[in-house]
Formats: C-alpha cells, sequence, structure tokens
C-alpha cells in the first residue's frame, strides 16, 4: 500500500461557521393612545435598526438571528410569527392603532415561545423588547401571573428583557413594565424612557443592538434540558443606556 507523501485535510467549505440562534422578540403596543406620530415613529424606527443589527452580527459569524413579533391592542396576536424568520428576510409590516393595552396577554404568547422544547439546545440568551406607552388593560392578577410564567421558565429568567416606555409618564406604570425587564438588569438599565421622537429612536437602537451584541458574546456552555436548565441566568452586560435628548416641543408625545 502507498503511503501518502503528506497528510490530507478534510476541506472545509468557505464561510462554513458553526452556527448558534439568537432569537429576537419585539413585543409592540399598538392600542389607541398610540395613534400618530408615536406609531408612525416607532414603525420607522424598528425598520431603520435592522440593518444595524445586522452590522453587528457580522463581527459574529458563529450567530443566527431570527425575529419574531407579537402585536397588542384589545388582543396580543402575531405581527410577524409565530414561524421564526431569519433577520435578512425580516420586514416590518406597519403597525396600526387600535382598542386596549392586552399586554399580560403578549407576554403569555412569549411565554409559550420560551418553552424548554420550543427553544434550542445550545441557543444564545433570547432578545425580548416590550414596547408600550400606557397601563396593562387586563386585570393585575393576570399581568402578575403573565410575569412569573416568564420568570419560571429557564429561558425566560436567560433573556435580556427590556421595556421602553413612550409618553408622559404619568400615562404608563413604570413598576408594571420594570417588572418585565430582566432582574439582573432593573438596576443597571431600568425603563428606558421616550419622551420624544428622538428618544425613542435612540432607544430603540440601543436596546436592540446592545441585547444583540451582548446576547452574542455570552455562550451557553451545556445543553439547556431538565434541572441543569434552572441554574442558568442573565449572565450579559449593557452599559449604560443613551441619555435623553433635549428637543423643541413640537417633538414631545
Amino acid at each position: 500500500m502507498d503511503t501518502p507523501s503528506h497528510t490530507q485535510e478534510i476541506p472545509v467549505p468557505a464561510g462554513e461557521v458553526a452556527k448558534r440562534t439568537l432569537h429576537f422578540f419585539w413585543l409592540a403596543d399598538c392600542s389607541g393612545s398610540m395613534s400618530g406620530t408615536k406609531m408612525a415613529t416607532l414603525n420607522q424606527s424598528i425598520r431603520e435598526v435592522l440593518p444595524e443589527i445586522a452590522e453587528v452580527v457580522k463581527d459574529h459569524p458563529q450567530v443566527r438571528v431570527e425575529m419574531r413579533a407579537i402585536r397588542f391592542a384589545s388582543l396580543a396576536e402575531w405581527h410577524v410569527g409565530p414561524s421564526p424568520m431569519p433577520l435578512a428576510h425580516f420586514t416590518w409590516p406597519d403597525l396600526r392603532p387600535e382598542g386596549a393595552t392586552a399586554t399580560s396577554q403578549a407576554l403569555r404568547m412569549l411565554a409559550q415561545q420560551l418553552e424548554i422544547h420550543k427553544m434550542p439546545d445550545r441557543g444564545l440568551p433570547p432578545v425580548c423588547l416590550l414596547i408600550s406607552d400606557g397601563f396593562c388593560t387586563d386585570s393585575a392578577e393576570e399581568y402578575e401571573l403573565a410575569i412569573q410564567e416568564l420568570d419560571r421558565l429557564p429561558w425566560g429568567m436567560k433573556a435580556v428583557r427590556l421595556a421602553i416606555a413612550i409618553g408622559d409618564e404619568s400615562h404608563y406604570d413604570e413598576q408594571e413594565l420594570l417588572k418585565f425587564v430582566s432582574p439582573a438588569l432593573r438596576k443597571e438599565v431600568g425603563i428606558l424612557k421616550a419622551h420624544n421622537k428622538s428618544d425613542l429612536l435612540n432607544h430603540i437602537k440601543w436596546a436592540s443592538t446592545a441585547a444583540v451584541r451582548s446576547s452574542s458574546k455570552s455562550y451557553v456552555d451545556e445543553s439547556v434540558r431538565g434541572e441543569n436548565s434552572a441554574r442558568l441566568h442573565t449572565n450579559v452586560v449593557l452599559g449604560p443606556p443613551p441619555a435623553p435628548q433635549i428637543t423643541d416641543s413640537a417633538e414631545v408625545f
């Protein structure tokens, strides 16, 4: 038998990288109070940030971002989903305002998707961004149960959960929204408050890109199964959010 004169290497296709999935969930309030400038700015801001998220992911070739969106008014419904959409193919349809603010229903829909059997074994911490301008119109008991449902899930606790409040502080319940934020981020980040168009755009850009960047650096070294997964906690660091923008009164919501 002939002996090879050199060690044969197994070729690896160009650009072939083992990917880990990062699930990104938008939870967007489209109640009647979001009409006008708020809704227009929200729709525009999310469209503008998608290329910036793609730029972040370029620095992490091992990461595959898949997005979905839940809209909530009198009912919570899929805006894009329930099947996850690769970031490169994700587009944002216009939200149209109507009805009440069924936040707890949106949180329950999110929790259903964060169940262990629906998440990848070796995925990255999901990113969940809640954007609202009002009080939840479901009962306080329903809201608490929805938060508890998120918090009992290993991936619910592992997720990077952030909230943006739109408008005057008297129009929304800050403590209610703060309960949605990841426990590890409540002091570091708290609630992102958008008093005007510039704030909303900047907060959406910062929250989405910073969360994706941090989650991309945060590897899960063990499969998320059974009791082992209960040991996982949010381990991302986001840093300080952008400072509020000083603008003329015409931009104030």
